[in-house]
């Protein structure tokens, strides 16, 4: 059988996997500590592991979790590896038997269909250390925005950031993460903004605050 793509549907304690070509020709699932054996047997070229989100789209515990374990994946066998937006797909089964199995194929179809809500994981981009520097002197609350330097963060910081990857970077370095910039309106306002040329962000900013765009 071959076997270029496996999907995992994550779960704490079992996982539902999807493997095969362009269409899950095999479904299954294992307890959570034998998906290594899984990937070690059937060497596919791209793992794509379930996101588990609120519904309102923001990151919970849950997420954070799944992300650890896709990172694993990457650093141990140095695949591909893509986070999808699972939200519904475990529902969709419910009271079906071999549910975990049948979300992983969900997850399968939807990476291959190209969908929205596909996250490959990314090594960060690097900011200059002179703008490092230049944020840590700046006291007050601090938002960094669409941003992948988790070099920048320090005490007093709100970081928004869509990419899972890099939001599960801040978030181990004890940032409160957000992906929906509707969601900042409760941490607001900032003394300092750090972000990307081209956002929108003053709103969020405190009167006499400072804007840094890169």
């Amino acid at each position: 059988m071959s076997v270029n793509l496996i999907a995992i549907d994550y779960g704490e304690k079992r996982c539902g996997i999807a493997l095969g070509g362009n269409v899950p020709s095999r479904i299954f699932t294992v307890e959570r500590s034998k998906v290594f054996e899984v990937l070690t047997r059937y060497d596919a070229s791209t793992v794509v592991v379930g996101m588990p989100l609120s519904m309102s789209g923001r990151y919970s515990r849950q997420t954070f979790e799944c992300i650890a374990f896709a990172e694993k994946i990457k650093k141990k066998f140095r695949k591909e590896v893509f986070l999808v937006d699972e939200r519904l797909s475990s529902r969709m089964f419910q009271g079906r038997e071999n549910v975990d199995g049948l979300s992983a194929a969900e997850i399968f179809e939807r990476f291959v269909a190209h969908g929205t809500g596909i996250y490959k994981l990314r090594e960060p981009e690097k900011v200059y250390d002179e703008t490092i520097e230049e944020v840590h002197r700046c006291p007050g609350k601090l938002l960094i925005a669409h941003l992948s330097d988790t070099r920048l963060c320090r005490e007093n910081c709100v970081v928004l950031q869509e990419e899972p990857y890099h939001a599960y970077l801040f978030h181990k370095r004890g940032c409160h993460v957000e992906r929906d910039e509707r969601f900042l309106e409760q941490f607001a306002p900032f003394d300092i903004i750090v972000t990307r040329r081209g956002s929108n962000l003053e709103r969020f900013l405190k009167s006499g605050g400072r804007m840094v765009c890169l």
